[in-house]
């Protein structure tokens, strides 16, 4: 069947009457704008699909350990559908029968023979939500610029709950710790980089792709390029902080390139196992364990702590939005009780006339 302006659609059929029905049904949807697949698009496979996201799409991507994440996932659903499921039978249904595929699945080690070990806890909702946005990602795609698909089946997949988050943020005496132990660290980054986080409540990989082409000591700020979400951010450097990245400064004789120097000139230093060292140092392991993303956290409560809205910590942290500031803002349980106590006076009993 050939209409002008559009690719041929050809289909064989044994009789005449389901040929000429077929050809008004595509003739109908084509009209109304609807996709009709023609034959050598209904012999392309998911993994067709997938290929060409990850070659067109993942380079253009700004975050590095987002395409990476990205491309792991994306191979799980080339390796358990993609290689003989055709575009034609992605459906929701199909997507669905995967998802409980991946739920059903452990977090156990990978051994040597490529076995997952099924000694792990199940994998939780959340993690089968990437997995399926990282699906959602690539029909997306595949519907509203390529026109592969008629539309992105995994909207119609049911996704599981979402995790709160770990909330944890750092105490006075664990503040007081975590900074002691930094300076008594012999790696020239980690006080730098634990002082900034707390002043600013940036992201590891924010600090850790700094250039001193993005500090400014003029104005006393720093330029993140690449956030979370894709738009450059600027943060004032305030009280202690200054001194520190100015001494952090003259420490370094180029004062060119990355702001954390590390063994190689194409990379910035690693920032992990100083961070892991000086954690352990500072006692903030096992039951007191904490991320360096929970310096954001701690930031966060300090902000609240000291009457910030959350429209104010969502524009210091960077949110678009006030649901992520309400969920990294918190209070400290020493600040919640003189918060309590300023109304104990008025529940005093008054005494009698």
């Amino acid at each position: 069947m050939r209409l002008k302006g559009d690719k041929p659609r050809t289909r064989t059929f044994k009789r005449l009457t389901d040929a000429k029905a077929w050809a008004a049904s595509v003739e109908t949807d084509l009209g109304r704008g609807a996709h009709v697949p023609t034959t050598a698009e209904r012999r392309k496979t998911l993994a067709d699909l997938i290929d060409k996201f990850i070659a067109e799409q993942l380079p253009v991507r700004p975050n590095n350990a987002d395409r990476k994440k990205l491309a792991a996932q994306l191979e799980w659903w080339k390796v358990h559908a993609g290689g003989y499921l055709t575009l034609d039978r992605v459906t929701p249904a199909a997507i669905a029968g995967f998802r409980s595929e991946l739920m059903a699945r452990r977090t156990g080690r990978v051994t040597p023979g490529g076995e997952r070990s099924e000694d792990g806890a199940p994998v939780a909702p959340s993690t089968v939500n990437r997995y399926l946005a990282a699906l959602s990602a690539v029909c997306k795609w595949g519907w509203s610029e390529l026109r592969w698909l008629p539309s992105n089946p995994v909207l119609s997949v049911t996704k599981g709950p979402e995790h709160a988050g770990i909330i944890r943020f750092l105490t006075d005496s664990e503040r007081t710790a975590l900074l002691a132990a930094c300076k008594a660290s012999k790696d020239p980054n980690i006080y730098t980089a634990v002082m900034l986080a707390l002043a600013t409540g940036a992201r590891a990989g924010n600090l850790r792709a700094l250039t001193w082409q993005d500090v400014d000591l003029k104005r006393w700020t720093l330029r993140f390029v690449h956030t979370k979400n894709q738009q450059p951010r600027y943060v004032p450097l305030v009280g202690p902080a200054q001194a520190v990245i100015k001494a952090h400064q003259k420490r370094d004789p180029t004062g060119k390139g990355w702001v954390f120097k590390g063994a190689r000139d194409n990379a910035p230093a690693d920032l992990d196992a100083p961070w892991r060292a000086v954690r352990a140092a500072a006692g903030l392991t096992g039951e007191k364990h904490c991320r360096f993303h929970d310096l954001r956290h701690t930031t966060a409560s300090y902000l609240t702590m000291n009457g910030a809205t959350l429209a104010e910590v969502a524009e210091a942290l960077g949110h678009r939005t006030l649901v992520m500031a309400k969920r990294y803002s918190h209070q400290s349980p020493e600040h919640v009780r003189s918060t309590f106590e300023r109304i104990a006076d008025k529940l005093k009993e008054q005494p009698d006339a």
